[in-house]
């Protein structure tokens, strides 16, 4: 069984490659670990700058963004232009990708633009030279920032879309993608009922319109909807759900009971990624407040 593919930073799986010798361990990388194929990279230590080493940072100037080692105003742009270039065309079959946060190579955006060397302001913010270049070729696929995926509901998407991703692609490999569509069918209505609707496994732009159906999870109206066509709700837990009484999770776990048709429990809908994977609903359900 083919497990995701995901592209991280080195530094967030322990690796002490940052500038000050330090990693940038992240949790939700140590927990995902085991269930995935990590390829790791960190472009700054790949082009040779070495560890530790004197900060980077984008330099917008007349003739473009330019990568600087600021302190020793070595200019790195086109050695690390030739490396992410070389790097992503060589990529091939990864599900996502999780990237260290602010920085000057790995950050998705909110990236310090500076106006010059030494103390030049802060003009504007981008993403880096190499996570844009891995989000221009891989695009709709769940790409995120370490500190992003802090936030559940990030997480949980993201962690949908990187495990569905990688059921597709071993569809395309065993040749079973009709297999696939009946099997996620469900969550494809969960997420787009109207794309979900136009995707037919016959098209070849099938992929096209599946990354299209996960742009965004949905909103709470969407959800009600959703839950209301595939449960009797006699007891009005859908109505507490609008009102904002109870969660999504409950509502999920409540409508394994409450559903019309049994066979749907059978849909990936139920199973979005291993169990071991979902977080505690409250990580502080056994703290002691009154000691």
């Amino acid at each position: 069984m083919e497990v995701p593919n995901i592209l991280i930073s080195a530094c967030l799986d322990s690796e002490r490659v940052r500038y000050n010798g330090q990693d940038a361990t992240s949790q939700i990388v140590k927990e995902i670990k085991p269930s995935v194929n990590l390829i790791k990279v960190c472009p700054e230590h790949e082009i040779g700058l070495g560890v530790p080493r004197e900060p980077i940072r984008i330099v917008k100037t007349k003739e473009g963004y330019r990568l600087i080692q600021h302190k020793t105003e070595r200019d790195v742009t086109e050695i690390m232009n030739n490396f992410s270039k070389n790097f992503v065309n060589d990529l091939e079959n990864i599900d996502g990708a999780i990237f260290k946060s602010k920085s000057p190579t790995m950050g998705l955006q909110n990236v310090k633009v500076y106006s010059g060397m030494g103390k030049g302001s802060v003009v504007e913010r981008c993403g880096g030279f190499f996570a844009s270049r891995v989000a221009e070729k891989f695009k709709g696929h769940p790409i995120e920032e370490d500190d992003r995926l802090r936030n559940k509901k990030i997480r949980e998407h993201f962690l949908t879309q990187v495990f569905l991703f990688s059921r597709y692609r071993e569809s395309i490999k065993e040749n079973t993608l009709l297999e696939f569509h009946e099997s996620n069918y469900l969550l494809f209505k969960y997420y787009n009922k109207e794309l979900a609707l136009k995707l037919d496994p016959e098209r070849s732009d099938y992929f096209t319109y599946l990354k299209d159906i996960f742009k965004r999870p949905p909103q709470s109206e969407e959800i009600a909807d959703f839950f209301s066509d595939i449960i009797v709700d006699e007891s009005g837990v859908i109505e507490k759900y609008k009102k904002n009484k109870i969660t999504i999770e409950t509502l999920t776990e409540l409508s394994r009971l409450l559903i019309k048709d049994k066979n749907l429990l059978k849909q990936s809908f139920f199973s979005k990624f291993p169990k071991k994977l979902i977080p505690f609903a409250d990580e502080d359900r056994d703290k002691n407040y009154w000691k």
